[in-house]
């Protein structure tokens, strides 16, 4: 099986998903492995910016050796990311309408990008036809997280 990526906005539960899947399959969520390897999100933000952020998630995506890999809502702003993804593997999109990402993120300190409900919902509106555009698959980020883990499972029996 080559990979699968997921992939979709803050908030939309791919960490929670994996979590799920990481009974039976390697998974690696980039955001934690960045905290692993550099610290706090924020504070890299803080002192390098999201340039500084985005060059070291090209080089965790590219590096990662797990089956899955949950990625972070903005692995799509870099072309190389998106190219690397569709060459690699089979890219799953959690699409979740932006009034259930706000209720889910709107008070998480850990989100750098997270400033007002409009700055918030530009990034979604500008993200979401990119993440449409990359996936090979779609799923209803309204099920729950148990309902999406065992449909991606399905996609995984099916493409083995």
């Amino acid at each position: 099986m080559d990979k699968v990526y997921l992939i979709g906005f803050m908030g939309t539960g791919k960490t929670a998903i994996g979590r799920h899947l990481q009974t039976r399959y390697d998974v690696e969520e980039l955001d934690e492995r960045f905290v692993q390897e550099y610290g706090s999100i924020t504070d890299f933000f803080a002192k390098y910016g999201e340039t500084g952020f985005r060059d070291r998630e090209v080089g965790l995506l590219r590096n990662s050796e797990a089956e899955i890999v949950i990625t972070g809502g903005g692995i799509i702003e870099r072309l190389e990311n998106r190219t690397l993804m569709q060459e690699s593997g089979l890219i799953i999109w959690i699409d979740t309408p932006f009034h259930l990402v706000w209720n889910r993120i709107r008070t998480d300190p850990s989100r750098p990008l997270v400033k007002s409900r409009m700055t918030v919902e530009k990034l979604f509106r500008r993200r979401r036809p990119v993440y449409a555009r990359l996936a090979n698959i779609r799923l209803d980020g309204t099920k729950t997280v148990r309902e999406l883990a065992k449909e991606i499972e399905s996609i995984l029996e099916e493409n083995v």
